[in-house]
């Protein structure tokens, strides 16, 4: 499980570079693994892969000896189960705006006696071939890395209790449900919303978590940096869309 690597970034206070898929294709995690990515971030909720297709990618990526974090559709015990048992490194929860939302997210995700995850001994646990099932149990629940969404202004008041849940790694930061929910709709890098991400990290530097935001370049990315930020997202489809273009405009000028 290689989450540990992932953990020990964050708690260094280092960068992290997420790279994200909404779309099934082993060749391009492949690809990826040759890169200095920390991460593949694979979108079950935006995105139109299910979790056989994620199955697949979580393999091409053991193959590179990169971390998968996986975000899922919906907050709940036998969705995220489901995720975990193909292996991933570390799940990505929706809409944590509640205490009770990132408890539930660390209960699901934990073993007992951390949590209520449920056993079955396939993939993730190496099919009972490379550990025993309790060193496998005791390894999850120290290596699985477990990230919130911040998505909704209404948890703006419940930071405070929200990163002080046991278990809860890192909140990354989703500016447009965000500006959805502050009546700025499509709206992610309205002064009013940022004012709400900027608190958001000043929140998570205070409680030692690090807080992510996606960016659309390198330029933005830095400045995300700068503002304290330690996990940036970018997506896959942006960087061949983003190289493409600049490829074509640079060689047509």
């Amino acid at each position: 499980m290689r989450g540990a690597r992932l953990r020990a970034r964050m708690r260094s206070d280092q960068v992290i570079v997420n790279v994200g898929l909404t779309f099934h294709s082993t060749a391009v995690v492949e690809m990826l693994g040759y890169t200095d990515v920390d991460d593949i971030f694979l979108d079950a909720e935006h995105g139109s892969i299910n979790e056989a297709q994620c199955e697949d990618m979580v393999r091409a990526a053991d193959l590179q000896d990169k971390p998968v974090l996986i975000r899922v559709p919906t907050n709940q015990p036998h969705v995220i189960l489901r995720f975990l048992d193909i292996g991933a490194s570390g799940i990505i929860v929706p809409h944590i705006a509640s205490r009770e939302d990132a408890e539930r997210a660390v209960d699901a995700i934990k073993y007992g006696p951390e949590g209520h995850r449920s056993y079955a001994g396939g993939r993730a646990g190496g099919y009972g071939v490379r550990e025993s099932a309790v060193e496998y149990v005791q390894r999850a629940n120290r290596e699985t890395v477990v990230v919130g969404l911040f998505e909704d202004i209404r948890g703006v008041e419940h930071l405070p209790e929200i990163l002080a849940v046991e278990g809860l790694d890192a909140l990354i930061v989703g500016p447009n449900d965000l500006a959805f929910s502050m009546g700025y709709p499509a709206q992610p890098w309205h002064p009013e919303v940022q004012k709400v991400v900027d608190r958001v990290i000043a929140e998570c530097r205070r409680a030692g978590k690090p807080t992510g935001l996606p960016a659309n370049d390198l330029e933005q990315a830095r400045r995300h940096v700068e503002r304290g930020c330690r996990v940036i997202t970018i997506s896959a489809a942006t960087l061949l869309i983003g190289s493409a273009r600049a490829f074509a405009e640079g060689l047509r000028r």
